[in-house]
């Protein structure tokens, strides 16, 4: 019943970011008594009636399955765990990890493609296999496929995009960005949203090497909006810093001083040394400003915000 429940609950959370009513949902489906009675887990619903709903909402069932399911998969866990310690670049774990996970003996296809994504990342980055050699497996891994993206899907959109980016490509950056720009498109549990807030910096990276600042802003933006929205909130003062550089480009440095004492303000709260010392000598850097005159803004700037 408790997996029942939560399919319940994950079609409401999915109703409401395509901004549809319960009566607009259950059109021809259901009548909204019944649908109350699947969310509060007092009646199972039928595997047809979940692939109804998923086709309203634009979803395929088997991502729609796969992602209320994945946290409290054992495999799952394992897999992701090994994503952490390569967005933490512990290497010597994840060489000693992979000898462990075999992917024949992997059973779902969604946690086979995450495990490659690793395995190829890995390799990419300790320098076993090319730029090109990457490049055309994480292609492979892509699904070709519109609508409801994953958070497989995404991540592995990014290397693409950098990669892209060197070669003077943008096809993968530009459906990054409509992604981004529209987080109604992507389907993520919330162990996911920490690295889709990043993926929103990294992204707003790629667009000002481009120097696409508008569209930079844009995603900037509705970067620190879902950092908020889902309390992921531990990187936000990158993306308020790179908010800062965008208005400074564009030449309205009033906007741009006001991020960057945001920034001051976040990175002080934090109480790290080493981050703090970062900040203000990249800040001195870009903007060509003293230290002093860092926190002379910044007082001001304060008096202004609040």
């Amino acid at each position: 019943m408790e997996i029942i429940q939560n399919i319940a609950e994950a079609i409401d959370i999915l109703r409401i970011s395509k901004g549809l009513t319960v009566n607009e949902l259950c059109l021809n489906i259901c009548d909204e008594s019944s649908y109350r009675r699947y969310k509060s887990g007092n009646r199972d619903i039928p595997i047809a009636r979940i692939k109804l709903f998923c086709d309203r909402l634009g979803i395929g069932l088997d991502d729609f399955l796969y992602n209320v399911t994945a946290k409290n998969s054992h495999e799952y866990k394992k897999i992701y765990k090994l994503f952490y310690e390569l967005q933490n670049k512990n290497y010597d774990q994840i060489r000693k990890t992979l000898q462990t996970i075999h992917i024949e003996d992997i059973a779902l296809d969604k946690n086979k493609i995450l495990y490659q994504y690793i395995v190829y990342t890995y390799e990419y980055e300790t320098k076993i296999i090319t730029t090109s050699e990457y490049f055309s497996f994480m292609n492979e891994l892509l699904p070709l496929k519109n609508g409801f993206y994953t958070f497989n899907d995404i991540v592995i959109l990014e290397k693409i995009a950098w990669i892209e980016m060197e070669q003077k490509g943008s096809k993968a950056l530009e459906k990054l960005q409509a992604i981004l720009l529209d987080p109604k498109k992507l389907y993520s549990i919330n162990n996911h949203h920490a690295v889709i807030a990043t993926i929103y910096a990294n992204t707003v990276n790629l667009l000002t090497k481009k120097g696409d600042f508008k569209t930079a802003l844009n995603i900037c933006e509705r970067g620190i909006a879902y950092s908020k929205k889902y309390n992921v909130t531990k990187n936000i003062h990158h993306l308020y810093y790179l908010k800062a550089y965008l208005f400074f480009q564009n030449d309205d440095k009033d906007a741009a001083m006001i991020n960057i004492s945001i920034v001051i303000s976040l990175v002080f709260a934090m109480q790290d040394k080493k981050e703090f010392k970062y900040f203000i000598d990249l800040i001195a850097n870009e903007f060509s400003m003293t230290k002093s005159m860092i926190y002379q803004m910044h007082q001001i700037a304060l008096e202004k915000y609040l």
